[in-house]
């Protein structure tokens, strides 16, 4: 596991008060916990944890589990892949660091079972037993996820494609990802408990597609009043909230809001959004500066979700991650269909501005007016609901229309029209308006009809002598090819 990658603790002093020494790394994707000891609450029952047996090597007889290699550690505990040998299956066993062992320590790692216990959801790693080991410490016995964290998933995908595009596949993919970490928050929440530390780097993706949100080490329980009250910062620095960086934070469901607006923000900018060369000068730009926006590159829905989860002010969050997520299963089923209707709405009022003008733009009308009218076409068989893009089809229609009669194109002229009469006629709310057009067009077009009638011969021998000239080229050039391939053959033999 990389340096950057690994979880840091802090256990003197609040965090605004730190600054860079030899012993605290302030690299703004770790996990900084500042960790205080909590009296346990009234009428909390005490219980003996069973005595687990876990070595390098296996005793004769006796021993419960066999380490086999370390999966990574953070700033309090380090996690090792080992076999339950009575199930001959591999788990993680989470412990505290032998170089951070203390009182505190231990009751973190405990509380930190104690919630993931109360968590039994497909998305959240369960814990299959805690106990001691023969050294007395908490041992921590999980689920063992063969997998990658998702931030590695991502940064793969983002090589494949360029900074200043983002591809529909990769936003459907890792939306999907996002949506399995929001329910499994969703639950959480449900129990009054909240993560306080979401981030790529805490989700696992298993091989076979399971999504797992782990790292509950700084998760807390609310209060009655569904909020935590600390007096010091627990969480990432780079994805932090404004009311998590004061000197006394109070976390409530919308901080973990944040932390997901936080994280779709890396989704689709390829970064955490608060970046600095110090803890402390992240923190003054999440306090003092306004909330960081997506470039025009990302779909605007998914911006507006994004700024809205990320507010500075709680009361301008959604309210629950549910609400979040809602809009995310829109964005998902319509949400590229709104994107498409932004581009037809800017094809029409481009092809608006071309009407009337010089001849040398009659090309673009045709290009662009045919386009915008396919992509129409498209919102309106999937999303007939929306009266707005129906009414601009018409509108689509109606200036190619206009321009296939001006081009003396009858057959065009009156499929459009015939297009133009079947939309009407389907759609109860548009006005009468729409018969008066299509009666005048079609007098247009039969009025077009009779002035092309009435050429007929001269238009008939020149197509004669167009379709004679192209016929004499065709045969001519199917001799040719005939008799080079028998020349080919001849050579061959």
């Amino acid at each position: 596991m990389a340096d950057e990658d690994k979880t840091l603790d802090v256990t003197q002093g609040l965090l605004t008060d730190l600054v860079p020494t030899e012993t605290f790394d302030p690299v703004l994707s770790r996990t900084v916990s500042i960790i205080q000891y909590v009296e346990s609450k009234e009428g909390e029952s005490s219980y003996p944890l069973p005595k687990l047996s876990i070595a390098d090597v296996p005793l004769e007889s006796g021993t419960d589990f066999k380490l086999e290699y370390k999966i990574g550690e953070g700033g309090l505990g380090q996690v090792e892949a080992a076999k339950q040998l009575c199930f001959n299956r591999r788990v993680a066993i989470k412990r505290v660091r032998s170089d951070r062992g203390n009182e505190i320590a231990e009751e973190q790692l405990k509380k930190e079972a104690q919630l993931m216990g109360e968590l039994e959801h497909p998305a959240i790693p369960p814990v299959h037993l805690v106990g001691v080991d023969d050294s007395e410490q908490i041992a921590l016995v999980m689920k063992f996820i063969q997998g990658n964290s998702w931030l590695e998933i991502m940064k793969r995908d983002r090589h494949k494609f360029r900074e200043n595009e983002l591809p529909q596949w990769y936003v459907d993919k890792h939306l999907k990802f996002f949506l399995r970490i929001g329910e499994a928050l969703e639950f959480a929440h449900q129990k009054s408990i909240i993560h306080r530390d979401i981030k790529p780097e805490n989700v696992v993706i298993g091989d076979y597609g399971e999504v797992y949100l782990i790292d509950w080490g700084v998760a807390c329980k609310l209060n009655n009043d569904q909020q935590f009250v600390g007096s010091s910062y627990a969480g990432t620095p780079c994805y932090a909230s404004p009311e998590m960086v004061t000197s006394s934070p109070v976390w409530d469901v919308r901080s973990d809001v944040y932390l997901m607006g936080a994280t779709l923000y890396q989704i689709i900018s390829g970064k955490p959004p608060h970046l600095g060369k110090s803890v402390l000068e992240v923190f003054k730009k999440i306090s003092n500066e306004s909330t960081p926006q997506l470039s025009e590159v990302c779909p605007s829905t998914l911006r507006l979700i994004c700024s809205c989860s990320m507010s500075k002010d709680p009361e301008d969050r959604y309210t629950s991650v549910h609400a979040m997520l809602e809009d995310i299963r829109y964005y998902l089923t319509q949400g590229e269909l709104t994107e498409l209707h932004a581009k037809a709405t800017e094809d029409l009022q481009t092809i608006r501005s071309l009407v009337g003008s010089e001849d040398e733009f009659l090309d673009e009308i045709e290009v662009i007016g045919t386009r915008c009218r396919f992509r129409l076409e498209e919102i309106n068989y999937r999303w007939p609901d929306n009266r707005k893009a129906t009414i601009q089809l018409l509108e689509c229609l109606e200036i190619l229309v206009d321009d296939a009669i001006n081009r003396k194109r009858i057959a065009v002229a009156r499929t459009l029209l015939k297009q133009y009469s079947d939309v009407v006629s389907a759609n109860d709310f548009l006005n009468t308006d729409s018969s008066s057009l299509i009666t005048s067009a079609e007098k247009r077009v039969a009025k077009l009809a009779d002035q092309l009638v009435s050429r007929s011969d001269e238009l008939g021998t020149g197509i004669q002598v167009i379709l004679i000239e192209e016929i004499a080229a065709q045969k001519q050039a199917y001799q040719d090819l005939r008799a080079a391939y028998i020349n080919l053959k001849n050579k061959s033999k």
